[in-house]
């Protein structure tokens, strides 16, 4: 037979069941279900975990996880808004050359930032990973150099920039 006859089987069995009055009269027959239960919690820890979330509380790994979340959010922020800020900059229409040290200065001050936080967020993520009980759960790390080429293709251009290689900054900040 194939899935689809036994799906049909299957529905045929459950009608005839119904028509029987095989259905009625059920505990909870007509209410919502309680899903609030994790079905993946051992049965002789099931008060614990219910007692804990009504009180707020979560598992470690979903509190690191809501972190990480934060953390990656933060390390995009800051990339776009300095992105942003730089444009606006660039486009200032001044002719010295201060704009273009400031962005120099931006650029590196952005690269050493985001670093710091890129490199915070993969210690967690690796963290993270160690401790989510499933691994469809975990965490790609950061690729910082990867992303700071990208930042750097984005980066405003200007005949006096002196940035020219994107991985500039990255080894001396990355350097443990």
């Amino acid at each position: 037979m194939s899935p689809i006859d036994w799906t049909d089987v299957v529905e045929q069995r459950i009608r005839e069941a119904q028509e029987r009055g095989e259905f009625d009269n059920l505990v909870g027959q007509g209410q919502p279900l309680d899903l609030r239960e994790n079905p993946f919690v051992r049965p002789a820890w099931r008060l614990a975990y219910r007692i804990l979330t009504n009180a707020g509380f979560s598992p470690d790994w979903i509190e690191l996880d809501k972190t990480v979340r934060a953390e990656l959010a933060e390390c995009r922020k800051l990339l776009e808004g300095q992105l942003v800020w730089a444009r606006k900059v660039a486009s200032s229409g001044r002719s010295d050359q201060e704009p273009v040290s400031g962005l120099a200065d931006l650029y590196q001050w952005t690269v050493a930032r985001y670093t710091t936080l890129a490199e915070r967020a993969n210690e967690n993520i690796e963290l993270l990973n160690l401790i989510t009980p499933g691994m469809f759960l975990q965490r790609h790390k950061i690729c910082i150099a990867e992303e700071l080429r990208r930042f750097r293709r984005r980066w405003p251009q200007s005949r006096q920039n002196p940035i020219t290689d994107p991985t500039l900054f990255v080894h001396r900040h990355t350097s443990s």
